[in-house]
């Protein structure tokens, strides 16, 4: 009989000739096509996936200590083999079932059907609130039955089991023998000890299965956000229902996110704002929700942007890699509701400037076919940015077996949620996007993206252009994601146009030279030829530029100079003359990309379904690690971020507000 780690190797080496969906323009690539979701097909679609998970990835025996746990990956050709559930050792296996729990929340808030509220108060929640509020009964740090020597730093880092027993502390595994390890499998050889530091009950037995049969001494606050978001989401729902089943829960909550934050104190880290966030909404405590971070027109200039970071803020030389999820936006959302009792407009406007341009980066990657809305990267394998362009493009076909990098099932559904609360701040703030412009650019010239989703533009809609004179020079401006594009008229023989990325002639610069003679010359601010297309047209006293285009930095074979970016700030210069400009979308324009992502991306995904039978959790993953086939796991994280995606396209569909359907308001006070 063939062991586990033989037949992983088999799928592993068949699926390599197996997937072209990479390669080739997959039906799925095109779903997007289709008219948007109704509020009917989004409910049936809602139903799918959170049936799925409840059919498929939640353990449901009721002799088990793990009750309700959901697997993060089921191995769905496994189905009913002792293999068919996978736990990562190092990884946290505990979070997706957390954003499912968040997910169920969003869920019932939007249709008010029973079934996702039940699935959350009768299977989900309590097998957390377990853990949480039990921790110190159920795990303890005694006994190390990990692979010897192999701590994974947890102890310097304070991950560790602390003090024996605490309350408060979710590892990032917890089994009864009913899983495998991922860590174990691709290690390739006979050790049968568990990979990591923690509790193995089949230490010193023939574990040729690889099982999971015990728990990890790790734990992270990456996953403490995660459990501060369901627990925030959970209580919010259940403390004003009359049920008293649900009352119980919701002191059970509320006592959990006290042992939460007492727990990441211990570790050496007192103070992450979501910890703190689900806290202050839980006590009560009035001290505690105004000393979370305020975000304010102020902070959006100065906070993390990874958009920004990687075209316009990096550094020489520096690789920026750019996020596999969009956890941070999620975090951002709940900390600014506790803070505030909804969401104010400097956080609006943070919140849909990321929904936005977060795509953009995995489209800078996809130069050779258009990125589907709703596909962004494989959180384990990150894209990244080097000098304002990505280290690699699609075309160059750097992934697994030549082929394109990976895709995920985390990020794009993630910031698909985004830009669900994105269109539902638009709608609540209109001109927010503005606003910016107003307060940092206001005497620049506006210089508009032209770019519209698929079959978006109004056929009677002009882009403005950006009109500037300088010295012998008028120019007229507008730019697309790729280039910067000018016409314009030029007196005298030659005109050299300087363009800047930053204002005020400051930053490195493109050094454009035009000449009567037709001639066309554009170098950057070190002297290297730089990619331009244009065409002049001698007049009597000058000439005309029909047309001038300058392809961005992050456009594959160009040099560096510039990239043009939301709400960036650059300026031109002719002769001593020098005039600011600030390019910005409409925000009719914003809006219709962020609908493109979310109604779109819900499209792509419903065909992922139909073509898969599951969500995978990549697409082209399947040699990230020895005998792990990832396009062959159905993904927890998948289903979670897409029902919450989901339920915020039906609230815009039926002109809700996700933050005015939770009772923020009397829970700040």
């Amino acid at each position: 009989m063939k062991t586990l780690f033989a037949v992983f190797l088999g799928v592993a080496a068949a699926i390599a000739a197996e997937n072209t969906d990479l390669d080739r323009d997959p039906a799925w690539a095109q779903a997007h096509l289709k008219a948007p979701m109704t509020a009917d097909e989004t409910r049936a679609f809602m139903k799918r996936l959170a049936q799925f998970v409840f059919d498929n990835h939640m353990k449901r025996d009721a002799k088990s200590a793990q009750r309700g746990m959901i697997y993060e990956y089921f191995h769905v050709e496994r189905k009913g083999q002792v293999d068919q559930f996978m736990q990562g050792e190092g990884l946290d296996t505990m979070h997706d079932g957390a954003w499912f729990a968040a997910a169920l929340v969003h869920a019932h808030r939007a249709t008010g059907d029973k079934f996702y509220k039940e699935l959350l108060t009768q299977w989900v929640l309590p097998f957390y609130l377990k853990m949480l509020n039990h921790g110190d009964e159920l795990f303890t740090s005694e006994r190390n039955d990990g692979r010897p020597g192999n701590d994974r730093g947890w102890r310097g880092s304070k991950e560790w089991l602390l003090q024996g027993r605490e309350k408060g502390f979710v590892p990032y595994w917890w089994d009864d023998g009913g899983s495998v390890s991922l860590d174990m499998l691709s290690r390739r050889d006979k050790d049968e000890h568990v990979n990591f530091a923690g509790r193995n009950e089949l230490a010193g037995q023939p574990n040729p299965d690889r099982r999971l049969s015990g728990y990890s001494f790790g734990s992270s606050n990456h996953m403490a956000q995660d459990l501060a978001v369901m627990l925030e989401a959970a209580w919010l729902l259940l403390k004003d229902s009359i049920d008293p089943a649900d009352k119980t829960l919701a002191a059970e909550v509320a006592e959990a996110a006290k042992n939460l934050q007492d727990c990441r104190a211990r570790h050496g880290s007192p103070g992450i704002p979501a910890v703190r966030a689900a806290l202050a909404i839980t006590s009560g405590d009035a001290a505690i929700r105004k000393a979370l971070p305020a975000e304010t027109w102020k902070s959006i200039g100065t906070g993390r942007s990874d958009y920004r970071r990687a075209l316009y803020d990096f550094k020489p030389g520096e690789p920026v890699t750019i996020p596999g999820f969009a956890d941070d936006q999620e975090y951002r959302y709940y900390v600014a509701l506790a803070r505030e009792g909804t969401l104010a407009e400097p956080a609006a406007f943070r919140l849909i400037y990321d929904s936005l341009t977060l795509p953009m980066l995995y489209s800078h990657y996809s130069d050779d076919a258009p990125a589907p809305p709703g596909i962004n990267v494989f959180d384990l394998a990150p894209y990244k940015f080097v000098d304002g362009k990505p280290a690699d493009y699609r075309s160059d076909r750097k992934g697994p077996s030549k082929r394109p990098r990976q895709i995920g099932s985390r990020m794009g559904p993630q910031i698909m949620v985004c830009c669900g609360w994105a269109l539902q701040a638009l709608r609540a703030y209109p001109g927010i996007w503005e606003e910016r412009c107003r307060r940092e650019a206001s005497q620049d010239v506006r210089v508009h993206f032209d770019e519209f989703p698929v079959a978006g533009k109004p056929l009677d809609e002009m882009t403005p252009l950006g009109s500037v004179t300088l010295s012998n020079a008028t120019l007229r401006l507008v730019s697309s994601r790729a280039k910067l594009r000018m016409d314009g008229e030029c007196k005298g023989d030659a005109t050299v146009i300087n363009i800047f990325n930053r204002p005020d002639a400051h930053g490195s610069h493109a050094v454009v030279t035009l000449g009567k003679d037709r001639t066309v010359r554009a170098v950057n601010d070190k002297g290297e030829p730089l990619v331009v297309e244009a065409e002049i047209v001698p007049t009597r006293d000058g000439f005309k530029i029909s047309y001038l285009h300058l392809p961005y930095t992050a456009m594959k074979g160009q040099k560096a100079w510039a990239n043009g970016i939301e709400h960036g700030r650059c300026s031109v210069q002719v002769g001593d003359a020098t005039r600011n400009f600030c390019l910005a979308s409409s925000e009719r324009q914003v809006a219709m990309w962020l609908e493109h992502e979310l109604a779109g991306g819900l499209r792509t995904w419903e065909a992922i379904f139909d073509k898969y039978g599951y969500i995978p959790t990549g697409i082209g993953c399947h040699s990230v690690l020895p005998g792990v086939v990832w396009d062959k796991f159905s993904d927890t994280g998948g289903y979670a971020h897409l029902l919450s995606a989901a339920a915020q396209w039906l609230m815009y569909l039926e002109k809700k507000t996700d933050w005015e359907t939770r009772p923020l308001s009397s829970a700040a006070k």
